[in-house]
Protein backbone atom coordinates (compact mmCIF):
# COMPACT_ATOMS: atom_id res chain seq x y z
CA UNK A 1 0.00 0.00 0.00
CA UNK A 2 1.42 3.28 -0.70
CA UNK A 3 0.11 6.71 0.92
CA UNK A 4 0.75 9.61 -0.70
CA UNK A 5 0.05 13.36 0.53
CA UNK A 6 1.33 16.05 -1.54
CA UNK A 7 4.48 16.92 -3.09
CA UNK A 8 7.87 14.92 -1.42
CA UNK A 9 8.80 18.37 0.18
CA UNK A 10 5.54 18.66 1.63
CA UNK A 11 4.84 15.04 3.48
CA UNK A 12 4.91 15.33 7.07
CA UNK A 13 8.03 13.77 8.93
CA UNK A 14 6.30 11.51 11.16
CA UNK A 15 4.36 9.39 8.23
CA UNK A 16 7.78 9.58 6.09
CA UNK A 17 9.62 7.81 9.52
CA UNK A 18 6.88 4.99 10.04
CA UNK A 19 7.04 4.12 5.83
CA UNK A 20 10.82 3.94 6.71
CA UNK A 21 10.55 1.71 9.83
CA UNK A 22 8.10 -0.37 8.06
CA UNK A 23 10.54 -1.09 5.03
CA UNK A 24 13.13 -1.79 7.31
CA UNK A 25 11.05 -4.05 9.52
CA UNK A 26 10.32 -6.26 6.47
CA UNK A 27 13.60 -6.10 5.78
CA UNK A 28 15.15 -7.08 8.80
CA UNK A 29 12.94 -9.76 8.88
CA UNK A 30 13.48 -11.45 5.51
CA UNK A 31 17.61 -11.38 7.00
CA UNK A 32 16.49 -13.39 10.55
CA UNK A 33 17.18 -16.54 9.68
CA UNK A 34 19.72 -16.28 7.50
CA UNK A 35 23.06 -18.08 7.49
CA UNK A 36 24.87 -15.05 6.82
CA UNK A 37 25.45 -12.34 9.35
CA UNK A 38 23.93 -9.05 8.22
CA UNK A 39 22.71 -5.86 9.19
CA UNK A 40 21.83 -2.26 8.89
CA UNK A 41 22.78 0.65 9.73
CA UNK A 42 22.00 4.34 9.61
CA UNK A 43 24.46 6.90 7.60
CA UNK A 44 25.90 7.85 10.79
CA UNK A 45 26.76 4.15 11.80
CA UNK A 46 23.69 3.36 14.42
CA UNK A 47 22.81 -0.54 14.11
CA UNK A 48 18.84 -0.67 13.07
CA UNK A 49 18.89 -4.18 12.93
CA UNK A 50 21.16 -7.15 13.23
CA UNK A 51 20.37 -10.89 12.14
CA UNK A 52 20.71 -14.50 14.33
CA UNK A 53 23.81 -15.43 12.63
CA UNK A 54 25.30 -12.37 13.54
CA UNK A 55 24.63 -12.18 17.05
CA UNK A 56 26.12 -15.61 17.35
CA UNK A 57 29.43 -14.98 15.77
CA UNK A 58 29.78 -11.55 17.74
CA UNK A 59 28.45 -13.66 20.77
CA UNK A 60 25.84 -10.85 21.79
CA UNK A 61 22.14 -10.74 21.89
CA UNK A 62 20.11 -8.73 19.52
CA UNK A 63 19.28 -6.10 22.46
CA UNK A 64 22.93 -5.47 23.18
CA UNK A 65 23.96 -4.45 19.53
CA UNK A 66 20.32 -2.28 18.50
CA UNK A 67 21.05 1.46 18.42
CA UNK A 68 24.73 1.35 19.35
CA UNK A 69 27.46 2.44 16.96
CA UNK A 70 28.72 -0.60 14.57
CA UNK A 71 31.83 0.90 15.12
CA UNK A 72 32.01 0.15 19.01
CA UNK A 73 32.23 -3.70 17.44
CA UNK A 74 33.60 -3.65 14.33
CA UNK A 75 37.24 -2.30 13.64
CA UNK A 76 38.63 -1.69 10.48
CA UNK A 77 41.58 -3.34 9.00
CA UNK A 78 42.59 -0.19 6.82
CA UNK A 79 42.81 3.03 8.31
CA UNK A 80 40.76 5.15 4.87
CA UNK A 81 38.04 2.59 4.84
CA UNK A 82 35.74 3.85 7.84
CA UNK A 83 31.90 4.28 7.00
CA UNK A 84 32.44 8.08 5.73
CA UNK A 85 34.56 6.88 3.02
CA UNK A 86 32.38 3.77 2.38
CA UNK A 87 29.28 6.13 2.10
CA UNK A 88 30.87 8.74 0.38
CA UNK A 89 32.14 6.05 -2.78
CA UNK A 90 28.71 4.36 -2.63
CA UNK A 91 26.57 7.90 -2.88
CA UNK A 92 29.31 9.18 -5.83
CA UNK A 93 28.49 5.71 -7.78
CA UNK A 94 31.68 4.31 -8.20
CA UNK A 95 30.36 0.89 -7.22
CA UNK A 96 27.20 -0.92 -5.72
CA UNK A 97 29.03 -2.75 -3.44
CA UNK A 98 32.26 -1.86 -1.02
CA UNK A 99 34.34 -4.76 0.67
CA UNK A 100 36.53 -4.89 3.47
CA UNK A 101 38.04 -6.59 5.96
CA UNK A 102 37.18 -5.83 9.52
CA UNK A 103 38.32 -7.64 13.09
CA UNK A 104 35.33 -8.05 16.00
CA UNK A 105 36.25 -9.03 20.05
CA UNK A 106 33.66 -11.11 21.00
CA UNK A 107 31.82 -11.06 24.17
CA UNK A 108 34.44 -13.39 25.60
CA UNK A 109 37.17 -11.68 24.65
CA UNK A 110 37.91 -13.70 21.31
CA UNK A 111 39.37 -11.82 17.69
CA UNK A 112 37.37 -12.66 14.82
CA UNK A 113 37.74 -10.98 11.51
CA UNK A 114 35.26 -10.49 8.77
CA UNK A 115 35.13 -9.57 5.19
CA UNK A 116 32.29 -6.87 4.71
CA UNK A 117 29.94 -5.80 2.35
CA UNK A 118 28.52 -2.80 2.27
CA UNK A 119 25.36 -2.00 0.14
CA UNK A 120 23.79 1.60 0.22
CA UNK A 121 20.20 1.42 0.27
CA UNK A 122 18.51 4.70 -1.39
CA UNK A 123 15.00 6.40 -0.87
CA UNK A 124 12.51 5.08 -2.90
CA UNK A 125 11.25 8.53 -4.61
CA UNK A 126 13.82 11.08 -4.24
CA UNK A 127 17.16 8.09 -4.50
CA UNK A 128 18.92 10.09 -2.06
CA UNK A 129 21.25 7.47 0.58
CA UNK A 130 19.13 6.28 3.71
CA UNK A 131 20.76 3.71 5.36
CA UNK A 132 23.47 0.67 4.79
CA UNK A 133 23.04 -3.07 4.69
CA UNK A 134 25.85 -5.27 5.50
CA UNK A 135 26.96 -8.87 4.84
CA UNK A 136 29.59 -10.47 6.87
CA UNK A 137 31.42 -13.34 6.21
CA UNK A 138 33.48 -14.86 9.15
CA UNK A 139 37.09 -15.45 7.52
CA UNK A 140 38.30 -16.26 11.14
CA UNK A 141 39.97 -19.64 10.17
CA UNK A 142 41.88 -18.04 7.27
CA UNK A 143 43.12 -15.52 8.82
CA UNK A 144 44.54 -18.19 11.76
CA UNK A 145 45.77 -19.82 9.08
CA UNK A 146 47.68 -17.05 7.90
CA UNK A 147 49.58 -16.29 10.93
CA UNK A 148 50.36 -19.54 11.33
CA UNK A 149 52.15 -19.86 8.26
CA UNK A 150 53.67 -16.54 8.44
CA UNK A 151 55.05 -17.89 12.52
CA UNK A 152 56.14 -21.06 10.41
CA UNK A 153 58.00 -18.99 7.46
CA UNK A 154 59.09 -16.78 9.95
CA UNK A 155 60.92 -19.80 11.94
CA UNK A 156 62.01 -21.71 9.30
CA UNK A 157 63.82 -18.46 8.12
CA UNK A 158 65.17 -18.01 11.26
CA UNK A 159 66.23 -21.55 11.48
CA UNK A 160 67.84 -21.17 8.07
CA UNK A 161 70.27 -18.25 9.03
CA UNK A 162 70.99 -20.07 12.27
CA UNK A 163 71.94 -22.86 10.48
CA UNK A 164 74.32 -20.77 8.11
CA UNK A 165 75.61 -19.25 11.11
CA UNK A 166 76.30 -22.49 12.43
CA UNK A 167 78.04 -23.71 9.42
CA UNK A 168 79.94 -20.67 9.26
CA UNK A 169 81.36 -20.47 12.39
CA UNK A 170 82.16 -24.29 12.16
CA UNK A 171 83.74 -23.43 9.23
CA UNK A 172 86.25 -20.11 10.33
CA UNK A 173 86.74 -21.06 14.25
CA UNK A 174 86.84 -24.44 14.02
CA UNK A 175 87.96 -25.98 10.52
CA UNK A 176 89.56 -22.86 9.54
CA UNK A 177 92.00 -22.62 12.86
CA UNK A 178 92.79 -26.09 12.65
CA UNK A 179 94.42 -25.82 9.19
CA UNK A 180 96.27 -22.27 10.24
CA UNK A 181 97.38 -24.49 12.79
CA UNK A 182 98.42 -27.38 10.89
CA UNK A 183 99.75 -25.64 8.27
CA UNK A 184 102.58 -23.29 10.75
CA UNK A 185 103.01 -27.49 11.89
CA UNK A 186 104.06 -28.93 8.70
CA UNK A 187 106.40 -25.83 8.46
CA UNK A 188 108.00 -26.58 11.51
CA UNK A 189 107.65 -30.89 11.00
CA UNK A 190 110.92 -32.31 11.62
CA UNK A 191 112.61 -29.74 13.14
CA UNK A 192 114.43 -29.27 16.48
CA UNK A 193 112.33 -27.91 19.42
CA UNK A 194 113.73 -23.77 19.96
CA UNK A 195 115.73 -24.33 23.22
CA UNK A 196 115.55 -28.58 23.25
CA UNK A 197 117.69 -29.98 20.42
CA UNK A 198 116.94 -33.42 21.24
CA UNK A 199 113.06 -32.77 20.53
CA UNK A 200 111.89 -32.61 17.41
CA UNK A 201 108.52 -30.84 16.01
CA UNK A 202 106.16 -33.62 15.11
CA UNK A 203 106.83 -35.35 11.23
CA UNK A 204 104.42 -35.22 8.24
CA UNK A 205 103.26 -38.60 9.37
CA UNK A 206 101.72 -37.59 12.26
CA UNK A 207 100.48 -34.24 10.76
CA UNK A 208 98.53 -36.34 7.96
CA UNK A 209 96.48 -38.45 10.86
CA UNK A 210 95.37 -34.80 12.05
CA UNK A 211 94.73 -33.68 8.37
CA UNK A 212 92.41 -36.41 7.80
CA UNK A 213 90.53 -35.75 11.09
CA UNK A 214 89.76 -31.91 9.68
CA UNK A 215 88.51 -33.95 6.48
CA UNK A 216 86.48 -35.72 8.50
CA UNK A 217 85.03 -33.13 9.82
CA UNK A 218 84.77 -31.35 6.26
CA UNK A 219 82.91 -34.65 5.26
CA UNK A 220 80.32 -34.68 8.06
CA UNK A 221 79.58 -31.15 7.21
CA UNK A 222 79.24 -31.55 3.24
CA UNK A 223 76.84 -34.23 4.61
CA UNK A 224 75.02 -32.86 6.47
CA UNK A 225 74.16 -30.24 3.58
CA UNK A 226 73.65 -33.21 0.43
CA UNK A 227 73.61 -36.45 0.65
CA UNK A 228 76.13 -38.30 -2.07
CA UNK A 229 74.48 -41.37 -1.30
CA UNK A 230 70.74 -40.01 -1.48
CA UNK A 231 71.77 -38.48 -5.18
CA UNK A 232 73.76 -42.11 -6.68
CA UNK A 233 72.50 -44.98 -4.48
CA UNK A 234 69.09 -44.38 -2.99
CA UNK A 235 67.06 -43.76 -0.46
CA UNK A 236 67.65 -46.74 1.44
CA UNK A 237 72.10 -46.38 1.07
CA UNK A 238 71.51 -42.76 2.52
CA UNK A 239 69.39 -44.54 5.34
CA UNK A 240 71.83 -46.85 6.60
CA UNK A 241 74.59 -44.63 6.04
CA UNK A 242 73.48 -41.89 8.14
CA UNK A 243 72.20 -44.79 10.93
CA UNK A 244 75.56 -46.12 10.83
CA UNK A 245 77.68 -42.87 11.16
CA UNK A 246 75.50 -41.60 14.25
CA UNK A 247 75.94 -45.04 15.52
CA UNK A 248 79.19 -44.54 15.84
CA UNK A 249 79.65 -41.19 16.61
CA UNK A 250 77.11 -41.50 19.39
CA UNK A 251 77.92 -44.97 20.64
CA UNK A 252 74.44 -45.70 20.20
CA UNK A 253 72.69 -48.82 18.77
CA UNK A 254 70.80 -48.07 15.75
CA UNK A 255 68.84 -51.42 14.47
CA UNK A 256 68.23 -50.22 10.19
CA UNK A 257 66.04 -52.41 8.42
CA UNK A 258 65.08 -50.54 4.53
CA UNK A 259 64.21 -52.04 1.54
CA UNK A 260 66.28 -52.23 -1.74
CA UNK A 261 64.91 -50.83 -4.76
CA UNK A 262 64.35 -47.11 -4.44
CA UNK A 263 67.28 -46.08 -6.61
CA UNK A 264 64.88 -44.33 -8.93
CA UNK A 265 62.39 -42.60 -6.12
CA UNK A 266 62.03 -38.82 -7.13
CA UNK A 267 64.42 -36.67 -5.53
CA UNK A 268 61.73 -34.76 -3.51
CA UNK A 269 60.57 -37.71 -1.76
CA UNK A 270 63.59 -38.92 -0.96
CA UNK A 271 64.99 -35.93 0.61
CA UNK A 272 61.64 -35.64 2.76
CA UNK A 273 62.39 -38.83 4.24
CA UNK A 274 66.10 -38.78 4.62
CA UNK A 275 65.49 -35.04 6.50
CA UNK A 276 63.04 -36.95 8.34
CA UNK A 277 65.03 -39.23 9.37
CA UNK A 278 67.76 -37.20 10.52
CA UNK A 279 65.55 -34.56 12.66
CA UNK A 280 64.21 -38.22 14.21
CA UNK A 281 67.48 -39.51 15.25
CA UNK A 282 68.60 -36.07 16.47
CA UNK A 283 65.87 -35.61 18.44
CA UNK A 284 66.27 -39.21 19.85
CA UNK A 285 69.57 -39.01 20.73
CA UNK A 286 69.15 -35.09 22.07
CA UNK A 287 66.29 -34.77 23.63
CA UNK A 288 65.04 -38.44 24.44
CA UNK A 289 68.25 -39.58 25.82
CA UNK A 290 67.65 -42.98 23.84
CA UNK A 291 70.00 -45.69 24.99
CA UNK A 292 68.31 -47.53 21.41
CA UNK A 293 66.94 -46.29 18.20
CA UNK A 294 65.39 -48.51 15.54
CA UNK A 295 64.89 -47.65 11.99
CA UNK A 296 62.69 -49.09 9.43
CA UNK A 297 62.21 -48.44 5.82
CA UNK A 298 59.63 -50.00 3.63
CA UNK A 299 58.48 -49.73 -0.36
CA UNK A 300 55.58 -50.92 -1.30
CA UNK A 301 54.02 -50.70 -4.95
CA UNK A 302 52.16 -48.10 -3.54
CA UNK A 303 53.51 -46.46 -0.88
CA UNK A 304 57.12 -45.37 0.99
CA UNK A 305 56.74 -45.46 4.50
CA UNK A 306 59.19 -44.69 7.66
CA UNK A 307 58.97 -45.96 11.25
CA UNK A 308 61.54 -44.53 13.53
CA UNK A 309 61.15 -45.87 17.39
CA UNK A 310 63.25 -45.14 20.33
CA UNK A 311 63.53 -46.43 24.12
CA UNK A 312 63.94 -42.59 25.78
CA UNK A 313 62.22 -40.47 27.73
CA UNK A 314 59.45 -39.96 25.31
CA UNK A 315 56.93 -36.60 26.10
CA UNK A 316 53.36 -35.57 26.40
CA UNK A 317 51.95 -35.36 23.13
CA UNK A 318 49.18 -32.77 23.20
CA UNK A 319 51.89 -30.21 25.39
CA UNK A 320 53.77 -30.64 21.91
CA UNK A 321 51.03 -29.87 20.56
CA UNK A 322 50.28 -26.20 21.72
CA UNK A 323 54.20 -25.57 21.80
CA UNK A 324 55.61 -27.51 18.59
CA UNK A 325 59.10 -27.15 18.21
CA UNK A 326 60.30 -26.29 14.45
CA UNK A 327 62.04 -29.37 13.76
CA UNK A 328 58.65 -31.53 14.39
CA UNK A 329 56.75 -28.74 12.65
CA UNK A 330 59.36 -29.01 9.59
CA UNK A 331 59.38 -32.79 9.78
CA UNK A 332 55.26 -32.46 9.74
CA UNK A 333 55.78 -29.69 7.08
CA UNK A 334 57.61 -31.79 4.79
CA UNK A 335 56.02 -35.29 4.49
CA UNK A 336 52.51 -33.31 3.85
CA UNK A 337 53.79 -31.30 0.96
CA UNK A 338 54.32 -34.57 -0.51
CA UNK A 339 50.86 -35.95 0.21
CA UNK A 340 52.05 -38.09 3.21
CA UNK A 341 51.18 -38.55 6.57
CA UNK A 342 52.91 -37.84 9.62
CA UNK A 343 52.14 -39.47 12.99
CA UNK A 344 54.20 -39.33 16.24
CA UNK A 345 52.88 -41.62 19.60
CA UNK A 346 55.36 -40.92 23.02
CA UNK A 347 54.27 -40.68 26.17
CA UNK A 348 56.81 -39.55 29.49
CA UNK A 349 58.89 -42.91 30.11
CA UNK A 350 57.69 -45.18 27.28
CA UNK A 351 59.67 -43.86 24.64
CA UNK A 352 58.69 -42.02 21.00
CA UNK A 353 57.30 -43.78 17.84
CA UNK A 354 57.25 -41.66 14.75
CA UNK A 355 55.70 -42.99 11.36
CA UNK A 356 55.97 -41.43 8.08
CA UNK A 357 53.94 -42.40 5.20
CA UNK A 358 53.66 -41.04 1.70
CA UNK A 359 52.29 -42.71 -1.53
CA UNK A 360 54.64 -43.50 -4.37
CA UNK A 361 53.46 -42.09 -7.80
CA UNK A 362 52.63 -44.23 -10.66
CA UNK A 363 55.46 -43.46 -13.05
CA UNK A 364 58.07 -44.71 -10.16
CA UNK A 365 55.97 -47.96 -9.13
CA UNK A 366 56.26 -48.78 -13.09
CA UNK A 367 59.85 -48.26 -12.71
CA UNK A 368 60.07 -50.26 -9.74
CA UNK A 369 58.17 -53.06 -10.70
Amino acid sequence: MTIRQGPPHLRPPVLELTLNYSQEHIRSDAYAHLGVAVAQLTLDGTLLTVNERLCELVGYQEKDLLGKDFRKFFQSEESQSGLETVIGRLAAGEGHRYSTEMSARRIDGEILWFNMVFSLVRDDVQNTPRSLTVVAKDITPLRRAGLERDELSRRMVNAQESDRTRIARELHDNIGQSLAILKIRMLRAGQPVFGDVKKTHAGLKELAGELDAIARRLGRLSHDLHSSELEFLGLSAAVKSHCRECSEQMRIPIQCHCDSGDKRLDNITALAFLRVLQEAIHNAIKHSHAESITVRLHISDQELSLEISDDGVGFDIEAARLAAGLGLISMRERIHLIGGEFNITSSPGKGTRLIARAPISRNVRSILS
